[in-house]
């Protein structure tokens, strides 16, 4: 018995030490690949915002995204306004030079959808309603696609004020800039990212498209890389149980749409990324319960045992002082709620304003 808890202690233990270490380590010593970019490449753009009543900040977003450095013959605005019920469709129909669909409640990714096909632009944009972008962001984002091989762009966010996420947020972007390298970047931020428009895929509207889009980009032998130099900012958002519980139900719930990235024989390198920096993440908190269970019973085996029990109560209880220790237990408990949903079944397509 006393051996079963010690492997189940080390293997936990050695787990989460590759999953916030070995993984970016090994992502440091890969080649780092080269792409073309033109700072005069300026191809026909349609930015998409994709929208469900945004009527107190939609004017602003476009009065913003209208004041983009970028020709205003090559920029198409496209509001794709989800089942809004306020004043979102009427605001946007009222500026001039914005392109407006009223669609029916479907969720974000339909609605992304249908804007794409009536886009006319070589490259769609993808943003939301509350982010801003900085004046040479769109330029930063397209001349990337100067390069035939390069199919889809992400931005960076920056939050207004700070990142609440803190190191944790930091440590996120260090990881994306890494896979960057490769041309294998693991998701996009949904509030600046582009895509190709001969190499976008209409999606499902269960799936999170700024996670799903990019890979389904790269299966088709494309590279989706980082621009660090395209900045967009939003407000800080809500540090919710609720949001985050959200967010993973509906990145599991992604995973039945990629099955063929999921298989190790068919795709083994974006398996070994999905599994490192995604799955292993998404069930950190049963690898936690499962080293905290086996510390436990194994306080009686000596000094060893009884120092990593200290060392796991004292960083918990840090959480009450320390912002990225808080941060990381809430995105874990809404790991383990949100597996418990994906498990029970439970479904989300559409999503709702938790600012």
């Amino acid at each position: 018995m006393t051996l079963i808890l010690e492997v189940l202690f080390f293997s936990g233990l050695g787990l989460i030490i590759y999953t916030y270490l070995g993984y970016p380590f090994l992502l440091s010593l890969k080649n780092k690949k080269s792409f073309e970019v033109d700072n005069s490449y300026e191809p026909s753009v349609s930015f998409i915002i994709a929208a469900f009543n945004e009527e107190k900040g939609i004017q602003s977003k476009l009065e913003n995204t209208l004041t983009l450095d970028y020709p205003k013959e090559k920029l198409e605005i496209i509001v794709a306004s989800d089942g809004s019920t306020d004043r979102t469709v009427q605001i946007a129909e009222g500026i001039e030079g914005v392109k407006v669909m009223s669609l029916e409640r479907r969720g974000k990714t339909s609605a992304q959808n249908s804007a794409s096909k009536e886009a006319f632009g070589e490259i769609l944009v993808f943003s939301d309603a509350n982010g801003y972008y900085s004046t040479n962001a769109l330029r930063k984002l397209v001349r990337n696609f100067a390069d035939p091989k390069v199919g889809s762009v992400c931005g960076e966010l920056r939050y207004k004020g700070g990142n609440a996420e803190g190191m944790y947020w930091r440590y996120e972007v260090m990881i994306k800039k890494l896979e960057s390298r490769m041309g294998k970047l693991l998701g996009a931020n949904g509030c600046i990212y582009a895509v190709r428009k001969s190499d976008y895929v209409e999606l499902p509207d269960y799936v999170i498209s700024d996670f799903v889009e990019p890979l389904k980009v790269y299966e088709q032998g494309k590279n989706v890389i980082y621009e660090e130099e395209a900045i967009a900012w939003e407000d800080n958002p809500p540090e919710t149980l609720k949001r985050k519980r959200r967010i993973i139900l509906r990145s599991l719930q992604s995973l039945n749409y990629l099955s063929n990235l999921l298989n190790p024989v068919r795709s083994r390198k974006l398996f070994w990324q999905l599994v490192s920096h995604k799955i292993l993440r998404w069930f950190i908190s049963f690898i936690l319960i499962i080293i905290f269970i086996s510390n436990v019973i194994l306080l009686s085996e000596g000094t060893f045992y009884q120092l990593m029990m200290f060392a796991q109560v004292m960083s918990y209880l840090s959480a009450t002082v320390n912002q990225t220790v808080r941060y990381f237990l809430v995105v874990n408990a809404a790991s383990f709620l949100g597996i418990f949903d994906w498990l029970r079944g439970k479904r989300i397509i559409t999503w709702t304003i938790d600012r």
